[in-house]
């Protein structure tokens, strides 16, 4: 159904109703760019700029007793920094409790060294012993066997006596013949005999050479139990010492050096800076929250607001997203409303955004990024169309 051209309002009753025509237009085509134009909802989240190749030595408590670097040094990893001291007390006779513990130390490591060599000297004791049974049982054995040899001899006569008596029947006396007959009979037994105690001497010799074995593995074993129960006592002296020194966890230059001799470290301060001359850039670490983590992405773009510089004046620095912990890492806040004076465990996520450059701002004088500086960083969160944003509580009850 066509409407008549007559029919669409002119606005005639409106004094100047070119401004009526424009007004309707613009709103017109304002519905159409509000359900087609998205705007970004941004949060801004902690962040600080942090250097890979910086190491910060942190963490430390006790009363620095001696500094074997001074800051500008090069240094080697592995290579002594300065030493610790968190025990200043006496023990019962006197001495100083680091001295003491030492001393126990190494009287407990003689104390085993000591049971272990009586051990070793029973042990080879009794191998010597078992050496000379076994040499003696050899020894015999061999005897023995010459002795069976003679004995086989004598008993291979008695039979070829026997046999030629027994053929010269009719001339030879019975008591004769009985006589060879016994004798023959003996040889044989004493055959049995010796090869008897042949099987013997041979299994008794065996479980000598068992017996002979087992004691060496028994020596091996008391070596190694002498091992283990040294490396415990050193473990537990390790484990309760109080004194340490610290070593360079990587090569680099010491760049940063608050240890004075006989100042003491809390557990915020930072000890050393090490720079390992990696030259990586920096690097802003963000604290994104739980309800956020979905919607940020690696490769995302952010933008820097550091708080040495404020954004109003020097403007922003941009970042891109290098990577996103997947495991929340938890952070007390007071800002529970309904249980105030109590902290609210919450979850936090940690994201790494590579910065392009260390230094920003105008080229005549550019501003130096330095690590630990501290700052917010704007995240894009979502991206919605202006009529989602406008027109939200009506989304959520269609939606609910």
């Amino acid at each position: 159904m066509s409407t008549p051209v007559e029919k669409l309002p002119r606005f005639a009753d409106v004094s100047w109703r070119w401004i009526a025509y424009f007004t309707s237009t613009f709103v017109a085509l304002a519905v159409v760019y509000a359900f087609f134009q998205e705007v970004e909802l941004k949060r801004d989240v902690p962040c600080e700029i942090v250097s890979p190749s910086e190491i910060k030595v942190r963490g430390l408590t006790g009363l620095v007793t001696a500094v074997q670097v001074v800051s500008g040094q090069e240094v080697r990893q592995g290579q002594p920094l300065f030493q610790l001291d968190r025990d200043l007390t006496l023990s019962s006779d006197g001495t100083p409790k680091p001295r003491f513990d030492e001393t126990m130390r190494d009287e407990q490591i003689a104390t085993a060294t000591s049971q272990h060599g009586d051990r070793l000297a029973a042990l080879d004791a009794r191998l010597q012993a078992l050496e000379l049974t076994l040499s003696a049982r050899e020894l015999e054995l061999q005897a023995l066997a010459r002795q069976q040899q003679r004995t086989q001899q004598i008993a291979a006569d008695a039979r070829r006596t026997q046999q030629r008596l027994e053929g010269l029947a009719g001339y030879v006396t019975a008591d004769r013949q009985e006589q060879a007959r016994l004798l023959a009979n003996q040889s044989a037994a004493e055959v049995a005999q010796s090869e008897g105690r042949r099987h013997s001497l041979q299994s008794e010799i065996e479980t000598l050479r068992g017996n002979r074995s087992e004691l060496k593995v028994q020596q091996r074993e008391t070596g190694a139990q002498l091992d283990r129960e040294t490396q415990d006592i050193r473990l537990r002296f390790e484990a309760n010492r109080q004194n340490t020194t610290i070593y360079a966890p990587h090569s680099g230059v010491i760049t940063f050096s608050s240890l004075v001799a006989g100042h003491s470290l809390a557990i915020d301060d930072v000890a050393l800076v090490i720079n390992s001359g990696s030259n990586e850039p920096l690097v802003a670490a963000l604290n994104i929250p739980s309800r956020q983590r979905g919607f940020v992405k690696e490769g995302q773009l952010v933008r820097l607001k550091l708080d040495s510089f404020p954004y109003a004046r020097f403007g922003t620095l941009q970042a891109r997203i290098g990577s996103i912990s997947d495991t929340a890492m938890n952070k007390s806040e007071n800002t529970a409303p309904l249980t105030p004076g109590k902290a609210m465990e919450i979850n936090n996520y940690m994201a790494w955004a590579t910065l392009s450059g260390e230094v920003f701002g105008p080229a005549r004088a550019p501003l130096r990024i330095l690590p630990g500086m501290r700052g917010t960083a704007s995240v894009v969160i979502e991206r919605r169309t202006i009529a989602e944003w406008v027109l939200e509580p009506l989304f959520q009850m269609m939606r609910g």
